[in-house]
């Protein structure tokens, strides 16, 4: 049943106190982390004007762009007429112009319109009661040199009370000066906060479907002015509100459907693992949708995909991309027995493992290697990344190859950039390896065959516990003073005055003689084991280095550093820790301390230069183009974009799920 924005958070208020908090967190280069947005958001004010159907029928009507140019972007949405409820939606071009629709299973389709001339489409739309197919046509004039067309991304569904990202884009050789949105139709947004080019805002509750128009009037720097309207489909869901995700807050996207139709598993995955409706107490029990591993012991990339869920076709097909293409591709095949399903959706940010339903949940911003891919995504910045900034230190990392960033490339959205496979590659490994970690810690290789199949993994879980304890008995963290300190940077617990008071060469003694790889691991036992493997594996198979550093402070062009260390995962006094783990996930690579000795030496850092100053560490290496490099790239981003960079450097935690017990976040980029 639908019931009103505030009874729903108060549910989720109600929820929260009872929950325990857990993240991982993300990648760029901070002094104090990501900016917070504007903390006061727009006034709401009341939406007077209506949409006019640009068809109507008895079964639907359908909403958007009139009157299109040549090289402009088109967007339409489908609702039902009346109270009538749509279950699935296919667009399919008929004739025109070729375009291309990443969304053709949702109600609401954004696209580019490359030429002028007559397009048309079909629309089968499936109601609970009764199927219906649809035609749409439109014609789009030839370019024009008239300023007053702007371009704005991307129009698309969400679940009411999910979080909506819209995007202005620049035109060639333009610049953004500022932006100022409208909402011209449909209910009310929530929570709106414009930020630059980017609007924020919470989807409202909605009794039936609506649509959501919003007007962006573009000023450019060199005076002239564009402007977009663009178009939200607001889908009315029937939220079990004791449920297992709604009770967490989150609102799962109305588009999640099997990456593979023809899956024997397809209706399970649909079922059990991301939806609505989905119990609070799971009943999917592992005869329904077993571990992948008891299934496929040998999985081949067919049965992975098999078990992939989807919110937009596109990400499936990176996935496999991924997985057949990477040098990381085999371990990640034998990784993933330990999960029952891969989900991978507009609006899972950050990833996560949840062991209530033995799967994988990630952030498809890994995924995208077109602009148009990234134009699909969710923008909305975690405000709750400043978490700690009381503090006067920072704890930085970042992956390196070759002597150079590892993801090496830096993509402006503005750009609208093509993301090199190398580069994905890297942004998905480490994410990979680190969620795989988990899975594989909750239900390790030597339980897949012996597993009762009438239980459930919540129940599994609960009566035989985790490999991460193991480790915690046996080779625990000794410096309680980071544990406390990252209670403070992960949690947002309030920090005492003597933590205030610490700076970077005050915490080094806590760091640098205990056998941690970061300072994340000091959050909870899960994410210290999870990042032992995802470092190592990193290194050991993809030549990335690793590095880790404390920060004092920032410069006019780098970061002091107090402390820093490369390949801090090789260390002797960290071998035991990760042979152990590594073991535990991957037995199949045999001898883990064997394969720790040959990894790199461990290398120190040099704290008279800066984090980039140290970012090659050859013993010829010139730091200053370097530096100099580094900083002229941020200074020429945004602040959106300051804000994606900077997560790359420092190992930012995202809180930003109210979580149950033995739901683990990724640290997410």
């Amino acid at each position: 049943m639908n019931i009103s924005h505030l009874a729903k958070n108060q549910v989720i208020i109600a929820v929260v106190f009872t929950l325990l908090l857990s993240a991982c967190g993300g990648s760029g280069s901070s002094s104090e982390g990501p900016e917070r947005p504007p903390v006061n958001p727009i006034p709401q004010q009341p939406v007077t004007g209506t949409l006019t159907p640009l068809l109507e029928t008895s079964d639907v009507q359908i909403f958007g762009d009139g009157q299109l140019n040549a090289s402009s972007t088109a967007g339409f949405a489908i609702v039902p007429a009346g109270n009538r409820i749509i279950e699935q939606v296919q667009w399919s071009q008929t004739s025109g112009p070729s375009v291309q629709i990443l969304a053709s299973n949702s109600q609401t389709v954004g696209f580019d319109v490359p030429d002028s001339g007559n397009y048309s489409f079909n629309v089968d739309v499936k109601f609970i009661d009764a199927p219906a197919q649809e035609s749409y046509s439109f014609s789009v004039a030839a370019s024009s040199a008239d300023p007053s067309v702007g371009s704005v991304r991307l129009d698309h569904t969400v679940a009411e009370l999910d979080k909506v990202s819209l995007h202005a884009g620049e035109p060639n050789n333009k610049r953004i000066s500022t932006v100022e949105w409208t909402q011209i139709s449909g209910p009310s947004a929530q929570n709106v906060v414009p930020n630059e080019e980017f609007l924020f805002f919470d989807a409202p509750s909605v009794s039936r479907d609506e649509v959501i128009a919003y007007r962006a009037n573009i000023n450019y720097t060199d005076g002239t002015n564009a402007t977009d309207d663009i178009y939200v489909t607001v889908k009315n869901i029937n939220f079990d509100t004791n449920g297992l995700f709604y009770r967490s807050d989150f609102f799962v996207s109305p588009d999640m459907h099997a990456f593979n139709p023809a899956s024997p598993f397809a209706q399970a995955i649909e079922r059990c693992v991301y939806n609505n409706s989905i119990p609070a107490t799971p009943d999917c029990n592992f005869n329904e949708l077993p571990l992948i591993g008891t299934s496929h012991p040998n999985p081949s990339v067919q049965n992975i995909l098999d078990r992939t869920l989807v919110s937009h076709k596109w990400m499936g097909e990176r996935f496999e991309e991924y997985l057949r293409n990477s040098a990381a591709g085999p371990d990640m095949l034998n990784l993933l027995r330990g999960v029952t399903a891969i989900v991978i959706s507009y609006e899972v940010r950050p990833s996560f493992y949840w062991a209530a339903t033995g799967a994988i949940y990630l952030d498809a911003n890994s995924f995208w290697r077109t602009p148009n891919e990234r134009d699909t995504l969710n923008d909305q910045p975690d405000f709750r990344s400043d978490f700690g900034s009381d503090l006067q230190f920072q704890f930085f990392w970042r992956y390196v190859k070759d002597n150079q960033y590892f993801p090496a490339g830096r993509y402006s959205k503005q750009d609208r950039q093509q993301r090199t496979f190398s580069d994905q590659e890297a942004s998905l490994s480490w994410l990979l390896y680190h969620e795989l970690a988990h899975a594989n810690d909750f239900f390790p290789p030597t339980v897949w065959s012996n597993i009762n199949s009438n239980t459930t993994p919540l129940a599994y879980f609960n009566a035989n516990g985790t490999n991460s304890d193991v480790l915690d008995t046996r080779y625990p963290l000794r410096s309680d003073e980071l544990h406390a300190l990252a209670e403070v940077r992960f949690r947002n617990e309030t920090p005492s005055d003597a933590q205030k008071a610490l700076v970077g060469a005050d915490v080094v003694p806590f760091f640098e003689p205990d056998i941690s790889p970061s300072f994340y691991s000091y959050l909870t036992i899960r994410e210290d084991f999870a990042t032992l493997v995802e470092r190592f594996m990193m290194l050991y198979r993809l030549g990335a280095d690793s590095d880790v550093a404390i920060i004092e402070g920032e410069t006019s062009n780098d970061f002091d550093i107090a402390w820093g260390q490369r390949n801090r995962i090789a260390a002797d006094s960290l071998q035991d820790r990760t042979a152990f783990a590594v073991g535990r996930v991957y037995p199949e690579l045999g001898d883990v301390s064997a394969l720790i000795s040959a990894l790199p030496e461990p290398l120190p850092m040099d704290a008279s230069e800066g984090w980039f100053g140290n970012l090659d560490l050859s013993a010829n290496g010139d730091q200053s183009a370097t530096v100099n490099a580094s900083q002229a790239f941020i200074n020429s981003l945004s602040k959106q974009e300051k804000l994606q960079f900077q997560q790359q450097d420092s190992r930012i935690i995202h809180t930003g799920k109210p979580v149950v017990p033995n739901l683990a976040f990724p640290e997410s980029p």
